[in-house]
């Protein structure tokens, strides 16, 4: 009985080994695998949430995050995995001294401007906007996104509120990109009666679920207003993944209503050119909010909806609508780039694009062994 007990802890407690297989011919680069937490510990009872290592096939440690999703306990283990098209590779899990790793991914409430609710990665930044901007001298009230672009790997939230001028490039980015009262770059409102019924107030609360060093989510609710005589609320959550350009964005509207159209994208400005393909739309304009926009450069935008009805120009924006329920998850995908931070032309954009329609449709296939 003791050999028998003995045995099963050291089968237990072995490194479990992580075969990810790429079912496409589009390279994934950088793309997060999500393990679930209690799975991992009931394979390795010896892992805790100060003692989880990932390795490459090479034994090298590489950054893992523990994701909590804002509850008390792990709900799952996250690392990123570049593979080709049609090739496999091979990590283990085991316990060891984690390293400390480089944040990637960060978010925060900026009570300092407004409440705005700031969160970028390494490759791209945004805010929304908050309850003290609607009493502030702008008086503010909008569901838009701002677009915060950058050409520096570093994260700069903290540094440019801290210095309060980030509406000219200093050598890493800049804020150059107009809201007002729109949809500004990602957001979401319910269309009805061919008009946009945008929320009343800025999000009321907000809550960081997780914080880097490779994901960073935030939960935000919008108190109920009036949508075509029904009341309707908002609870939005976005999640955004180092080394991607995608936030994951997932709303959800409740009411007294059986289906609502919502519609997601972005506003227009000077628009250069637009993209379509099946399940998104892509957009470059020139900088919106610059006194140089030829100096400052092109933003690239996109949203991905697969099953969503297209428009690249109705209401001064481009869209992807599409029916919810009350109390249904609707999730899209939004993403920003900048000519002068890492997107060349509409063509790499593109490509970009297609490797997220790839890792929604055709997602890497993960066995644990």
């Amino acid at each position: 009985m003791l050999a028998a007990a003995a045995l099963a802890a050291c089968q237990t407690n072995k490194a479990i080994e992580v075969e990810v297989s790429n079912p496409t011919d589009v390279a994934r680069n950088a793309e997060t695998i999500e393990l679930c937490w209690n799975k991992l510990t009931k394979t390795h009872t010896g892992l805790t949430t100060e003692n989880v290592v990932v390795k490459n096939a090479e034994g090298e440690e590489i950054p893992s995050q523990v994701i909590y999703r804002g509850e008390s306990e792990p709900q799952s283990l996250i690392f990123q995995c570049s593979i080709e098209g049609g090739e496999t590779a091979i990590y283990t899990i085991e316990t060891g001294a984690r390293s400390e790793y480089e944040q990637q991914a960060f978010g925060r409430q900026v009570p300092e401007r407004y409440d705005d609710y700031a969160w970028e990665n390494n490759l791209c930044a945004y805010r929304l906007y908050g309850p003290a901007l609607e009493t502030s001298p702008e008086k503010l009230i909008t569901p838009g996104i701002d677009v915060w672009v950058k050409c520096t790997e570093k994260l700069v939230i903290d540094e440019w509120y801290a210095t309060g001028d980030y509406h000219h490039n200093y050598g890493d980015g800049m804020d150059c990109y107009k809201v007002g009262r729109t949809l500004g770059g990602g957001a979401s409102v319910p269309m009805v009666e061919g008009k946009f019924w945008p929320m009343e107030h800025n999000y009321a609360t907000c809550t960081t679920l997780d914080n880097g060093p490779i994901r960073t989510s935030v939960k935000l609710d919008y108190v109920a207003w009036d949508v075509n005589g029904t009341a309707v609320s908002l609870v939005k959550t976005i999640t955004l993944d180092a080394n991607q350009r995608f936030n994951r964005m997932e709303n959800i509207y409740e009411g007294a209503f059986e289906e609502l159209p919502i519609a997601a994208g972005f506003v227009r400005h000077d628009v250069k050119g637009t993209e379509q393909g099946e399940g998104w739309l892509a957009m470059v304009e020139a900088v919106s909010d610059s006194k140089q926009p030829e100096v400052d450069g092109d933003i690239y935008q996109a949203v991905v909806l697969p099953g969503a009805v297209f428009n690249a120009d109705l209401l001064g924006h481009s869209l992807a609508i599409t029916p919810v329920k009350s109390g249904e998850k609707m999730t899209y995908y939004s993403a920003s780039g900048w000519s002068q931070g890492g997107v060349e032309n509409m063509e790499e954009w593109i490509e970009t694009i297609k490797e997220q329609v790839a890792s929604i449709e055709s997602p890497l296939q993960v066995t644990l062994r």
